[in-house]
């Protein structure tokens, strides 16, 4: 387990070390009888599930949780339903980064979160940030989101629009990359 161990070994490791430990049912499915019709089914799939993700020096990467994580091992990626990302900054405060769905591609270098997704700065680190958009890709070990698609960024008094996206969690900088158009609203004193 050397250095060069993508995070996304890890992770597998993990979540296996967990099933095992929790309890969980890992199912592991091979081809049944002879069957007219070809099926694929997932190596494992996890319910209820909650994990801890480390960088390469132990310190916390992320943390997921989610009702159901499904590993399909053609693809060798993972499918996520309704996903939570905890994804903490250099100080320790969390972004909370949710959506309808996600996926772990196969190289494991991003996270792909699709679908109504919402990332939300940590409540103790102002200004407060709510990000809103139907894509956003996820990259742990860089710490750092983006997006190619329509993105809104709300702070008190402040509203963006825009499209594509580069966010840097660890020093709470987010950037819209074109088509901006802002909305000052005054706050009350």
């Amino acid at each position: 387990m050397g250095s060069a161990m993508s995070w996304r070994t890890g992770l597998t490791l993990v979540l296996l070390l967990a099933a095992i430990a929790c309890g969980w049912s890992v199912w592991t499915f091979s081809g049944a009888g002879a069957q007219s019709t070809a099926t694929t089914r997932s190596d494992y799939v996890l319910h209820d599930y909650e994990l801890v993700s480390l960088d390469s020096q132990g310190k916390e990467s992320f943390t997921l949780r989610g009702p159901r994580l499904q590993r399909d091992p053609g693809a060798k990626s993972m499918s996520l339903e309704t996903p939570l990302f905890l994804v903490p900054d250099r100080n320790g405060a969390y972004w909370d980064v949710r959506a309808q769905r996600g996926l772990v591609p196969d190289d494991g270098k991003q996270l792909q979160l699709r679908g109504r997704v919402i990332a939300t700065s940590p409540a103790q680190v102002p200004p407060p940030t709510r990000i809103e958009t139907e894509q956003l890709n996820l990259f742990p070990s860089e710490n750092r989101a983006s997006s190619p698609a329509a993105v809104t960024i709300t702070r008190p008094g402040l509203t963006m629009r825009g499209r594509g996206l580069q966010a840097d969690f660890d020093r709470q900088q987010v950037s819209l990359l074109s088509d901006v158009h802002t909305r000052y609203v005054p706050t009350p004193r």
